[in-house]
């Protein structure tokens, strides 16, 4: 038992080795600032504050935009309601220029008939002006100007609403991101002392020491921990990505676990 046992903690030790080797390697190709390990380094180090992420998101945030450009169209709409008035005041001024030819031809039995030709040029100018006001629009000027601006204080409440929204987001993405750091490292240890175990059993059973069924019970144990270790280096990198879409920031980490 303790000559197998020596041999598994030998055979550990050159996984572990193989597995640093490949991260050196990688170290080698890649700029050594940009790289980041879940397992060693700290990822709130790494990011900027939380404070700054979250005023990236809140100015990338196309719900918060679209709902600034509303107030704004609304605060146009309230300046149209107010100059209305002005649609029932009309100034009109008109210019005609043009030639006439007349042709005139008389007799009498007295005399020979005669022609007359006449030729006339006329300048026309006009200017009118007119009012055409209806009381609706006397009376009601105020409740119109006083709904157009209501319309830019849903917009305002909307807005706050989105960033809120956004903030939240910010929040639980950072909060889960740390989070699954800490699995990562959780299930990293539980992944080597399942691979300890596994091959421990193994020898086991080759030995014929334990039966089928324990055989199969350590091994579900040890595949179980290798899948939530995966997990976990998955969950990080999405929390990881959603941060970068959310605040607009490309942090340019390589996670050397992907």
């Amino acid at each position: 038992m303790s000559k197998n046992y020596f041999n598994k903690i030998l055979f550990l030790i050159a996984v572990l080795l193989c597995a640093k080797m490949s991260v050196h390697a990688q170290i080698l190709a890649t700029d050594e600032s940009k790289l980041f390990n879940p397992l060693t380094d700290d990822i709130t180090k790494r990011l900027p504050n939380i404070r700054v992420l979250i005023d990236s998101a809140v100015a990338h945030s196309p719900s918060v935009r679209y709902e600034e450009l509303k107030a704004d169209y609304y605060y146009y709409e309230q300046l149209t309601v107010e100059r209305h008035w002005m649609e029932h005041f009309s100034f009109n001024l008109d210019w005609n220029w043009g030639i006439w030819n007349f042709h005139d031809r008389q007799s009498s039995t007295i005399s020979p008939p005669f022609m007359i030709d006449l030729n006339s040029m006329r300048d026309n100018f006009a200017i009118g002006f007119y009012i055409r006001f209806p009381l609706a629009t006397l009376v009601d000027r105020r409740n119109r100007i006083a709904k157009q601006k209501k319309w830019q204080e849903l917009s305002f409440v909307q807005r706050e609403i989105n960033r809120q929204f956004v903030v939240t987001q910010v929040i639980e993405a950072y909060d889960m991101m740390i989070q699954w750091q800490n699995y990562i490292r959780i299930y990293n240890d539980y992944q080597k002392f399942t691979l300890i175990q596994m091959q421990m059993a193994q020898n086991q059973f080759l030995n014929g020491e334990i039966g089928t069924a324990e055989y199969t019970r350590l091994k579900e144990i040890q595949t179980r921990g290798a899948i939530e270790y995966q997990q976990a280096i998955a969950e990080f990198s999405k929390n990881y990505r959603t941060l970068e879409i959310l605040t607009g920031i490309n942090f340019n980490l390589v996670n050397v676990l992907r």
